[in-house]
């Protein structure tokens, strides 16, 4: 099942990942698990912002970016490619995926990921209601927002600014996010 949003000269797709029973607790758990190995980009009020692991202590992440990609082809028409490890070999902050993990009353301002990719999305891996909506700011339009759901994926043009409201739930909301490259990469940087 997908919903698509138009919204100004493009589109928002939302939709559920396949089986997320069968790969979900173990990528949690490994998040988990790992995270005295995060490396983190930046702070916003007081909480890192994003929290950065290798593929090989998260594999599972490969399945729902895959999915995102297939998605991503086929709702978007472009042809686009997964990338595990950062094209900047002297940045592991860079890596084209992460997690983010909001306690109750975090929040995340409006940001866009257009120098970084093609298509980006977020998948809810723990949430609650309450948990903070993600928002799409136009100017000229009203906010457009989607809650939170466990198993949720929310696929968007890079250049759309986007937040998330306060965390008003009792519990952690924890995201996996990414970005997903053209295909063939460009050689620029390489």
């Amino acid at each position: 099942m997908f919903k698509e949003y138009r919204w100004g000269k493009s589109k928002i797709i939302e939709t559920k990942v396949p089986n997320p029973e069968d790969w979900m607790p173990e990528l949690l758990q490994n998040f988990h698990q790992n995270q005295d190995k995060c490396v983190y980009s930046h702070k916003i009020n007081g909480r890192w912002e994003n929290s950065y692991l290798p593929i090989d202590l998260v594999p599972q992440a490969r399945i729902p970016i895959r999915y995102a990609r297939d998605i991503g082809v086929e709702k978007f028409t472009r042809s686009l490619c997964m990338i595990y490890n950062s094209l900047d070999q002297n940045e592991s902050s860079t890596l084209p995926f992460w997690f983010n993990s909001s306690m109750p009353g975090e929040s995340t301002g409006l940001h866009d990921h257009a120098h970084l990719a093609a298509l980006s999305g977020v998948l809810y891996l723990s949430c609650q209601s309450k948990s903070g909506n993600i928002y799409f700011h136009l100017d000229g339009l009203p906010e457009l927002e989607i809650m939170p759901e466990i198993g949720k994926l929310v696929l968007f043009e890079p250049w759309m600014r986007h937040g998330v409201r306060a965390n008003r739930s009792s519990q952690p909301r924890v995201s996996l996010a990414f970005n997903l490259q053209p295909f063939p990469l460009p050689s620029v940087g390489l």
